[in-house]
This record gives structure tokens, sequence and C-alpha cells, in this order.
């Protein structure tokens, strides 16, 4: 096995088999008292627990779930259901992360479309899933180790040759969908090494032994830049529920001694922490690096977080589909990228990646700087969509990259252009295009202008619908206001403002005032939820 020492101090085994699994146990041999993970409700987990239970969980899926088939992990942030996901790679199996607190119905859904399903559980398995599913799928993981110690079974990992490894699938993600089933993406063991080649190089992660704010579902693959970027490096993961994710109190309380380094997040969780004006270096005096991705990062936002936390922490911008691991763009907001008015730019592509900008008609490249549909390509770039040749075959192609190396491709449904320096700059999906009286608007575009109004911290535009047809547009903004001043007459100055840049069939009718704005599972704006009470 060669070991390779980069340029960061990070080793790096270039052959693992997998490179997650391989550094965890890595670290459990050299520094097994090293903590792994954190929370507030079952505290420290070593590296050396983390690994024991997942020898154990590999052990016992090894004797229950014959075949090399997906498996679906059932549970909230825990060290057990780390350790479940680290099991199932070991025995053979892709996971499937499945959240606890996910509708049955979903949960049924995601099931239905696996064959043979079985689910891991590290928690309780409410009644109503009980009932959509057979007791012989369901496994209790915290009974299988307890099973693998009553029967002596020693505390060893399976052969490297059971491991999922190479172009085999590492996780299925289901994306959320607006509409129709989800769609599992299928991400392989060879993804996610290069992903990691790459997050190493991090500022602050590359030094190693960091603490991660695991926040993200781990059905969210945000949360893949915790559990690699903490995983792979030494790092500690320091877990917040969903509960406490939620509640102010309950969430700084357990930040306030977190010790948290790196911060992951969609720019949505950090605005409505930094509703609370608690929120910065007092409460998080070791905090270096805010890493973004899943939505668009506004100039007030990272203004507000060098402003509490200092010019010293970094705040990057990343860009991704779950469909090319992660992300595959990078770059720090600093002064230059603030004081350009326009939207601020997503990154440069990371090394191993093309970007192309197309047109979503034809395919062919539009003209430099042009905006046109994003197409990803490079060794990130997933296997397809699980069971679904016809999604896969609309989305995902084989191609070259430029030095005519057979790669594979991906048709983000993103638009967006590069600019003179290489830059990659998001302007919203194929599918936020709408008609409006013949017109055609890019709603990014609407929510682009307020957010440039000054005390607008975040705006959706979402469109009202009667039959199927468009019929206006409207604006939900959470915005600070003048003393006296209330949500109508907000509004209202908010629209004489856009008046000023926009085009009048792209204002508004109406804007609404929030006081936060509502967050999907995802700690997205929940722009279905939004658009749903407009169109009643």
């Amino acid at each position: 096995m060669r070991v390779n020492a980069n340029q960061w101090g990070a080793y790096l085994l270039e052959d693992d088999t997998n490179v997650l699994l391989g550094a965890v146990q890595r670290q459990a041999k050299e520094s097994p008292g090293s903590p792994a993970f954190f929370s507030a409700t079952e505290g420290e987990a070593t590296y050396g627990d983390l690994w024991r239970a997942a020898c154990g969980i590999a052990q016992g899926l090894d004797r229950k779930v014959p075949g090399r088939g997906p498996v679906l992990v059932l549970g909230p942030k825990s060290a057990l259901t780390v350790a479940s996901f680290l099991g199932c790679l070991m025995s053979g199996h892709a996971y499937v992360p499945v959240d606890a607190e996910l509708p049955a119905r979903r949960v049924s859904d995601i099931a239905g479309q696996i064959e043979d399903a079985t689910m891991l559980a590290t928690c309780e398995v409410p009644r109503a899933l009980r009932d959509v599913l057979p007791s012989g799928q369901v496994i209790d993981a915290a009974a299988l180790l307890s099973a693998g110690v009553a029967a002596g079974e020693p505390c060893a990992p399976l052969p490297r040759e059971r491991w999922v490894g190479g172009d085999e699938t590492q996780y299925i993600i289901f994306t959320s969908g607006s509409t129709g089933r989800p769609k599992g993406i299928e991400v392989t063991a060879s993804n996610v090494a290069n992903f990691r080649r790459w997050l190493a190089g991090f500022p602050v992660v590359r030094d190693g032994g960091r603490v991660f704010l695991d926040q993200a579902h781990y059905s969210f693959d945000l949360s893949e830049y915790e559990l690699v970027g903490a995983l792979t490096t030494g790092g500690c993961l320091h877990a917040v529920d969903a509960s406490a994710a939620s509640d102010f109190r309950a969430l700084f309380a357990d930040l306030s001694a977190s010790g948290v380094e790196v911060w992951v997040s969609t720019p949505s969780f950090a605005d409505m922490c930094l509703a609370d004006p608690s929120f910065g270096a007092g409460l998080l005096p070791d905090l270096r690096l805010f890493l973004f991705c899943g939505e668009a990062l506004h100039h007030t936002t990272v203004e507000k977080l060098r402003s509490r936390f200092g010019e010293g922490v970094v705040v990057a911008n990343t860009y991704g589909p779950t469909e090319s691991t992660v992300a595959v763009t990078y770059c720090e907001i600093g002064d230059a990228e603030l004081a350009d008015p326009g939207a601020l730019p997503v990154g440069y592509p990371r090394r191993g990646t093309e970007l192309r900008i197309v047109d979503h008609g034809t395919g062919e490249p539009v003209p430099a700087g042009q905006t046109g549909e994003i197409v990803i390509a490079g060794d990130t770039v997933a296997r397809g969509y699980y069971n679904n040749p016809q999604k896969t075959s609309e989305a995902f192609f084989s191609s070259t990259m430029a030095d005519g190396a057979p790669t594979r491709a991906y048709r983000t449904g993103d638009l967006g252009f590069i600019d003179k320096k290489g830059l990659l700059h998001c302007a919203g999906r194929l599918d936020s295009l709408v008609k409006l009286n013949g017109f055609r608007i890019e709603l990014g575009e609407v929510e682009g202008a307020l957010e440039e109004v000054a005390g607008v911290r975040h705006a959706v535009v979402v469109p009202a619908t009667r039959a199927g047809r468009v019929t206006s547009l409207c604006a939900f903004v959470v915005a600070d206001k003048e003393p006296g001043q209330t949500g109508f007459t907000l509004g209202r100055a908010l629209k004489a403002e856009l008046a000023r840049s926009l085009p009048a069939y792209m204002v508004p009718r109406q804007i609404r005032v929030l006081d936060e704005m509502p967050l999907n599972a995802n700690g997205k704006a929940d722009r279905k939820a939004l658009a749903a009470s407009v169109s009643r």
C-alpha cells in the first residue's frame, strides 16, 4: 500500500479500498482515544468507539444480509448512525441515509425503490413505518451489536476485499424533488475519494483534527462535507440534532462549548442564526471557516459574518449538485468579491472537473461570458439514478476531458456563466424561468434585485398560479424595518425601489415581509410552502 504525504501534511492513501473506512481505521489504530463524534444528548464517541461499532455492525450485516445490495439506515444524528454507514461500507453495502423525522410515506416510497430493501434502524422505528415495512426488513442496530458481543464475536474488520470500493456505489441519496417520486443518486467510492482529495486542501481542513459543525441532515448531501471532511482528517463531528437546530436557545447553548472550527451549512441557516445578535465570535471563538453550499450566498450575509467574527475568518462559497458529489467549485469571498454589486461567484472548478456552459436546446457551447446551462464533467460525476435508466440517460452522458480522457458528464439544469477570471456565477434554474403575460422572467434575477436593497436580508420570489397559468409574482422578504414602519409600508417601499431597476412586468404584485424565512428539512428556504400559500 503506497502512502503519500501531500503538501498539507495529511496522509492520503491513494490506493485505499475505501478512503473513508481507511481513514477511520488508521485513526482508530494510531489515536483511538481522539474524539470522532459529539452530541449534547449522547456525549462523546472516540475513533476507537466508532471503529469497534462499525466492525460489529459489519459482522452482523454479513450474517443477516446476503449480497451487496444497498441498505437503508434510519436514524437521527448519532455515533451509532455514523457507525452504521461505516458498517454498511465494510460489509459491501452502499448506505441509503434516511432521516428519522421523514414522513412514513416518504420512507416507504424510498424503500419501495430499493430491491429487497433492508433497513438498519439506529432509533425506535415509528409505528407508521412498522406498518409499511415487513418486520423481517428492519434490523435494530443496537441489538445487532449486542448479539455480536453475546456471541463472543471478535471486534475485527471484515477483509478489505469485502469493502465497497472503486466504482461500486458508496451511498445513495434521494433528492427531495418538487414533483413525482424522489430519485436516488448513486455516488461511488471513487467519486468520494476524488472529492476528499480536493476537500483536504481547503484552509483549516488541511490542518487536520478540526471540529466540524454537523448540522445538515444525513439525507442531504451537504452532510458529506462534514462526514468526509472530519473523519478523513482526524477531526470531530459536533452534531446538532433537529430539535436544537430550530430553537435558538438550545442551539446556542450547545454551540457555546462546542469548539466548532469549520461551519458547514446553507446560507439560509446562517441567516437564521445571524438574526440573534449573540451569534458571533463570543459564541464561537474557535471558528475559522464558513463553508457554504446549496443556495445563493449574498453580500449582506458575508458582511455580517465578517463583522461579527472578524476578517480573519474565511468565508467560502461552493457549488455543486448531489449528482457531482457535493460540490465542484470553491472561492473565498473577500473585499474584491464584495465590491462587485452583482451576485457573488460560486468559485473556480476543482482539479479533475471541467465546467461547460451550453445552450440548453442544442447542447452547443455558448460564447464566453454568456449565460447558459451548466454542464459538469469529471471524476466526481455520479454513476446515475438508482434503477432509473431513463432519467439517467436524460441527465448523464459519456464525454471526454480537454486532454481526451474519457469521463462522465452531467446536465445540471442550472443556469450560469463563467467570467473573465474563470469564476463560475450561478443565474438560477431552467425550471425557475416563468412566463407572465408573455414575458420570460428568471425569478433569481428578481430575488437578486431585492437583496441588493439596503436592509433586505433574504428574498424568495414565487409565482402565483391559477389553472396552471402564472398570474402574478409574490415576493417574501426578511428585512430590517425603520422605527414605526409596518410590513405593508416596507413592502410598498421595496416595490418602488425595484421599479427603479427592473421592468414593470418583473416587479412582484405582492411583497410580504416575514420575521424569518421558513426552511425545509435541508436548511433551504421552503419555496414549495411559500408557493402553496399564494396559489390557494
